[in-house]
């Protein structure tokens, strides 16, 4: 988890400090998610817990992202958002997404596209 950790930091503030990166992280969001997770997965590797990493992080992670994508949303959720995205409230997600640099615009965008798939 140590070097999840690091690696997770070093890419935020590289991020921040290091104007190629920070474009690159914009322009292509899901390949530097995946490259923080591939660098994470090299280094564990190298330290022999691969399979610990598997099955205490990752598998945690994909169960959270399953169950945030198939929940159903009620009025009190949908206030939380729009209060989230005036800035008024800030949830540890919304604070994660953002480091890692997932603009809100292409969440909305994958929003609006299951909600049509779930609609059909």
């Amino acid at each position: 988890m140590v070097v999840v950790s690091a690696v997770f930091l070093g890419s935020v503030w590289a991020g921040e400090n290091r104007a190629v990166i920070k474009n690159f992280k914009r322009q292509n969001p899901t390949v530097f998610v995946i490259a923080v997770m591939v660098a994470s997965y090299m280094l564990i590797s190298l330290l022999g817990s691969v399979m610990t990493f598997m099955t205490a992080i990752t598998l945690p992670l994909t169960l959270i992202a399953a169950h945030a994508s198939f929940r159903l949303r009620n009025m009190k959720n949908k206030l939380e958002n729009k209060m989230e995205g005036a800035g008024l409230k800030r949830s540890p997600m919304g604070i994660f997404l953002e480091a890692l640099g997932q603009q809100e615009e292409n969440l909305q965008k994958i929003q609006t596209f299951l909600e049509g798939k779930v609609k059909e």
